[in-house]
């Protein structure tokens, strides 16, 4: 949803197979990159959580760029395992968001 006087846009997804709440958002004017911030599910129900867990962005050349925000996660295989297919839905949501908007 497009925010009043921004120029950016954004929307989120829930990829419930991996456990991920993932916020898009895009400038309105530059369809190059999409930006994003991801949150593992199990730090919503968390006292300690701070929020988004990873940042960044992709873009056309699909370079993906990220951030960890400082706080602390405990990294499991599975976590870990969760956090390759969440590259690879971002990936994904890269294209469909060009294919749509082109």
């Amino acid at each position: 949803m497009e925010k009043e006087n921004s120029k950016f846009c954004e929307y989120t997804k829930h990829y419930k197979a991996i456990s991920f709440n993932v916020r898009y958002s895009y400038a309105t004017n530059d369809l190059r990159e999409l930006f994003f911030a991801a949150q593992p599910l199990e730090t919503l129900n968390s006292k300690e959580s701070t929020g988004d867990f990873m940042y960044g962005k992709i873009d056309r050349d699909f370079k993906l760029k990220i951030g960890i925000k400082e706080f602390q996660i405990i990294m499991s295989r599975e976590l870990h395992e969760r956090m390759g297919v969440l590259y690879d839905e971002i990936r994904n949501e890269y294209v469909q968001f060009i294919n749509t908007n082109l």
